[in-house]
């Protein structure tokens, strides 16, 4: 149940605006928080203990101020090696982890825990119910407070039925100022003589009544027109029912104490009148006090964010990572990967033409077919003035790409189709690629020639967390890139094993319910048929509360012959796929395909292999292949068993990605409507075939 929670925010983001991770309500945080002033940016660290776990619960980023455009990418990784990555936009704030693969069993007891610790939040989280239940035990003490609990009791059941038939809930503020009147009521009751008191069962049951008609929209599902979770409903007016049981029997022991001490006669009037007023007092609040609106900020333009370009969507599409420097007559950014780094250079042509073959027309253009020739001695230009060490070696660089570009808001794109290029205004982009193996510890770049014409060279180096820019001259003719990134950006590829479907058994709900079941009994038999039935319905409920905490898991081998569920399938494809897109990162295609053999089947490896590397490039951008940042599978249906024990199933899920190119962070994210194959290998789930029926470009 404990987490350790980083979130780095890049230092565009001042520290007044420190965004805090959004966890469920049952995480809390344990010991200190740690901060730290880093290079690529500011780093938290925080445990947080959170006793239901995250599958399932929902996760993400929240800020104190707008979120000035910037994107989020989660990552939580398990101890039992499962991974989950999700891409969040700006105006997104929050993600659901896939369900945890718990079965039926284990998933109603998780919901009835919910529900159960939610009836007794309610009960001790608002005065007129503790008022309610301090009535009820100044009207009968301990065996009087369970007769009048039951009456409220049956009369929630009694609300549980018309709300599952009307299938709508009322408003809770109405419900809670019926449970007040009555509050009211009942103080005037506890005033009478015994003999003479009127009603109160009545009271109590209506009470429950007009508050069971509000309780539906306390359930985490609100209500909607196909009906109300009428099972749920049942489970809450249980937890609510033990908590006021427990609490009658507490404090009417205690009373009972004290009674034997103390001379408390003049106490139960006091206690009427006080309860009486207040009950009053609120409900006349919550008739006519204005419910608290939360005020929304509107979104400063003053907060610094970084420049970029979105889509038609308000998604961001590109990002700039180095300061715009279009004038200088040659610039360099510098991206280091896993793998590889790449020496990506814009040069003005005009400002390099007395140092190659040039030839331009009267008018002052650069004509179509002597283009690639001025292209190619660009390129060797500046591979001869350009050298990259990696890791204290000097690396061989490969010219990737060369060609003339066009540059705007977005970044640089080559030109698609050749035009005539005023020498004034053309530009060669040139790409090196240098090898790397895994992700460099250190890289240097140097330019070792400056002229009149390149006096200086504006160089970025771009990582995957943080960028860093400098001006190189003669004086200072390099800039030095060192690893201190907090996470490894070289991903495992690593089989996903099959896992047996498991029967969780709660031991201690277990032997609950079976004291449960020994009270009801000793009560059917009439022996204290009050006490034991209270003390039954405070059993079942402590059982439903503590069953998701002990459990024994039993392995059910009879699950070979059953397709999974559509949870099971989810969760099977959402630890499959990433490693299919992970071994897309390895540069040498043989690698690749060894990592790839890990998550599909040999038949299929070369088009699975040939389609996905194909979708992750970018032809706007010159065919750069996008790094896979995450993959979520959104939906699995149409499950069937396949006979050798796999399955097939229709799925979609969604890719998304980054290229670095030329000082900017471009976003890429496809969606897949699929009819995928998984087998079984040798005790691992492989993807057999992918058959992809549409795909959309999100952004």
């Amino acid at each position: 149940g404990a987490f350790l929670v980083q979130w780095r925010v890049p230092k565009v983001i001042p520290i007044q605006a420190m965004p805090s991770p959004v966890l469920p309500e049952s995480c809390v945080p344990e010991g200190e928080r740690i901060f730290l002033d880093q290079p690529s940016g500011w780093m938290n660290r925080q445990v947080y203990r959170c006793p239901e776990g995250l599958l399932g619960q929902a996760v993400g980023i929240s800020y104190p101020v707008p979120n000035p455009t910037i994107s989020t990418v989660i990552r939580v990784e398990f101890l039992s090696g499962e991974r989950f990555a999700r891409s969040l936009d700006p105006l997104e704030e929050s993600w659901r982890l896939p369900e945890a693969n718990v079965g039926a069993v284990d998933a109603w007891l998780r919901d009835a825990r919910t529900a159960t610790v939610t009836g007794v939040r309610h009960v001790l989280g608002g005065w007129p119910h503790i008022a309610f239940l301090l009535a009820l035990i100044l009207l009968g003490g301990a065996a009087g407070s369970i007769r009048l609990v039951s009456a409220f009791a049956v009369g929630q059941l009694a609300a549980v039925v018309v709300t599952a038939i009307l299938g709508r809930a009322f408003e809770t503020a109405a419900a809670e100022i019926c449970v007040a009147v009555a509050v009211v009521f009942l103080a005037r009751e506890t005033l009478r003589s015994q003999p003479d008191r009127r009603r109160i069962d009545g009271l109590a049951a209506g009470a429950g009544l007009f508050h069971g008609l509000a309780l539906a929209a306390l359930l985490p599902a609100a209500p909607d027109a196909t009906g109300v979770a009428w099972p749920g409903l049942l489970v809450l007016v249980l937890g609510m029912d033990a908590a006021m049981l427990a609490l009658a029997l507490f404090v009417s022991g205690v009373g009972a104490l004290a009674a034997q001490r103390w001379r408390t006669a003049w106490l139960r009037p006091a206690l009427s009148y006080v309860i009486g007023v207040t009950a009053v007092a609120a409900a006349f609040g919550l008739a006519f006090v204005s419910p608290v609106v939360e005020a929304t900020v509107a979104a400063s333009p003053n907060l610094p964010g970084p420049a970029g370009a979105t889509s038609a969507s308000g998604l961001p599409v590109s990002r700039r990572l180095a300061p715009p420097t279009l004038d200088a007559p040659i610039q360099s950014y510098l991206a280091v990967e896993p793998f590889e780094v790449r020496n990506e250079i814009l040069v003005r042509v005009g400002d390099v033409a007395s140092e190659v073959d040039l030839e331009v027309s009267r008018d002052g253009y650069i004509e179509i077919d002597t283009q690639s020739e001025v292209a190619r001695q660009i390129g060797e230009l500046v591979v001869t003035r350009s050298a990259v060490e990696i890791d204290g070696e000097l690396a061989d660089g490969i010219i990737d790409r060369v060609g003339f570009t066009t540059a705007d808001a977005t970044g640089v794109l080559p030109r698609q189709t050749p035009v005539r290029e005023a020498l004034d205004e053309a530009l060669v982009g040139v790409t090196l690629v240098y090898l790397a193996e895994g992700m460099p510890d250190a890289v240097t770049l140097s330019w070792n020639e400056f002229s009149n014409a390149t006096p200086s060279i504006p160089a970025t180096v771009i990582d995957p967390e943080a960028s860093i820019s400098s001006v190189l001259t003669a004086g200072q003719p390099a800039i030095r890139w060192e690893n201190d990134l907090m996470e490894n950006p070289v991903v495992a590829v690593t089989g996903v094993a099959v896992e047996p479907a498991r029967l969780p058994l709660p031991m201690i709900s277990l032997a609950l319910f079976a004291a449960a079941v020994v009270l009801i009994v000793s009560g059917l038999r009439d022996r204290r048929r009050s006490a034991s039935f209270a003390g039954a319905r405070i059993a079942l409920a402590l059982a439903l509360i503590v069953g998701p905490l002990a459990r024994v898991a039993i392995a059910l081998p009879a699950s070979l012959g059953s397709a999974p569920s559509e949870s099971s399938a989810r969760r099977i494809l959402a630890s499959v796929l990433p490693n299919v897109y992970r071994a897309f990162e390895f540069r040498d295609e043989a690698v690749a395909y060894d990592r790839l053999a890990v998550a599909v089947t040999g038949e299929t490896l070369t088009d699975i292999y040939l389609q996905h590397r194909r979708s992750l490039e970018m032809e706007e951008r010159g065919g750069a292949r996008a790094l896979v940042d995450a993959v979520e599978v959104l939906e699995v249906g149409a499950i069937e068993l396949r006979d050798d024990g796999g399955f097939d199933a229709d799925a979609s899920w969604t890719v998304g990605g980054t290229v670095t190119h030329f000082g900017h962070r471009h976003f890429r994210q496809n969606r897949y409507d699929t009819r995928v194959a998984v087998v079984r290998v040798d005790g691992n789930w492989k993807i057999r075939s992918i058959e992809v029926l549409e795909q959309e470009r999100i952004r």
